[in-house]
């Protein structure tokens, strides 16, 4: 079974895909009674659906069909299921299309579980086939979320990114009572206004529309609305990191979890717990720990009271919260600057790559959880296997920009020859 590190399958539409998505299926039907699926708006999602749901019924499971919804949805949904199936490739292109899996409690399926998926399935008997049935997710997960908020008088920029997001986050904060102006919130699988990955160079309509209307707040979610990102009234970007930090801040998270790969920002805020690179290990992390509050700086926070899912839903409307009481520009221009380049490189030898990572870091103290992750005195640098590509992926930060260049030079230089 092919899984894409964190994120369970996905891939480029194709034969490839077709066959995992009947295969998972068939496996599902025979594990769980009661499954409920939902999708984003991809061209391939009502096929995959199809086909997934199809042999999961094959296998004697019953079938919830949740309609297109954004992840958290189909992740709340599943509270009242033995299990819950997202068709999803989150902000990866359109062509792309994946199958993410989720637990009653909101967590995504841990790498143990998704182990189920390497057994075999098998076909039941006529007379124990599961049925299908439609159950109305998104009113369920919008009145769940208009209950826990109150009201949000602000004037708001929102950009869903073409993406799943849009039949759920603008109305929401207009119920609120927020005037909102929306950017790319008509859900199309082929993403239109801008790539589905909410980055600064994706965003930057976003920044120029929040400062033209003097909004309080600009927001962006990924095709799935498993993201959150914000732009601030100054126009400023605040990825993953700077948002976890916010709210460790203003919210008096003591402990929060994090991957190997975010900022020692977080540092300055909260004792942090290191885990492996992807939400599902942040929420079995925190379950692990019996921590409330974790995420990842790819835009993902997990708010253990709510849920263990990166519901960005939620988390937008929780840092607007913030953002109506707090200057939020005043204080992001406090924080202490922390420079990161990032870089890529691919291989022909796994084996040969590993020989040289280990030589590179073998006069330093390393943290393997993910990767090789090097603290130093003023920064620290990450070397880890991509699960998905023939690549490492190298991440390096440290107080001084010219020291971050320094170092990832000196990476480069020894891993290339």
């Amino acid at each position: 079974m092919k899984f894409s590190g964190s994120s369970g399958i996905r891939m480029p539409w194709g034969k490839e895909l077709v066959e995992l998505a009947y295969k998972v299926g068939l496996i599902l039907g025979n594990e769980f009674d009661e499954i409920i699926i939902g999708s984003d708006f991809r061209e391939s999602s009502d096929s995959l659906v199809s086909i997934l749901a199809g042999a999961a019924m094959a296998g004697g499971a019953h079938i919830y069909y949740a309609g297109r919804i954004p992840t958290p949805t189909l992740a709340y949904a599943t509270k009242d299921h033995e299990a819950g199936v997202m068709i999803t490739a989150s902000h990866n292109p359109p062509e792309y299309n994946g199958i993410k899996l989720w637990n009653p409690d909101g967590s995504a399926f841990s790498d143990e579980q998704m182990k189920l998926l390497e057994r075999e399935g098998k076909i039941n008997e006529w007379q124990s086939l599961g049925k299908w049935h439609v159950e109305n997710a998104l009113n369920e997960h919008h009145d769940a979320l208009l209950k826990e908020f109150g009201s949000l008088e602000m004037k708001i920029v929102i950009d869903c990114s073409n993406g799943a997001g849009s039949v759920l986050t603008p109305f929401i904060f207009r119920e609120l009572g927020a005037k909102v102006i929306t950017l790319n919130c008509h859900p199309s699988g082929r993403f239109p206004g801008h790539p589905s990955e909410p980055t600064p160079q994706n965003l930057e309509l976003l920044r120029r529309v929040v400062i033209k209307n003097k909004a309080d707040l600009g927001i962006a979610h990924d095709g799935d609305a498993d993201r959150f990102i914000a732009i601030t009234p100054q126009g400023k970007y605040l990825g993953g990191d700077y948002i976890l930090a916010l709210f460790a801040k203003f919210l008096g998270f003591k402990k929060m979890v994090a991957p190997v790969d975010s900022s020692m920002l977080l540092e300055n805020f909260a004792e942090v717990i290191r885990c492996r690179v992807g939400d599902a290990n942040v929420s079995w992390t925190m379950k692990m720990h019996n921590i409330e509050f974790g995420g990842e700086n790819s835009g993902t926070q997990i708010f253990a009271r709510w849920r263990y899912t990166p519901d960005a839903i939620y988390a937008a409307l929780k840092f607007a919260e913030l953002a109506l009481r707090e200057d939020i520009d005043a204080t992001i221009s406090q924080f202490p600057k922390y420079h990161t380049l990032r870089e890529s490189i691919y291989y022909e030898s796994r084996e040969e790559m590993q020989r040289k990572i280990e030589k590179l870091v073998k006069d330093y103290q390393v943290d393997t959880t993910d990767g090789y992750r090097v603290r130093m005195e003023d920064g620290w640098f990450l070397i880890r296997f991509s699960g998905t590509e023939p690549k490492i992926r190298i991440a390096v930060e440290f107080e001084s920009r010219e020291r971050a260049q320094e170092v990832m030079n000196l990476i480069l230089r020894y891993l290339r020859h």
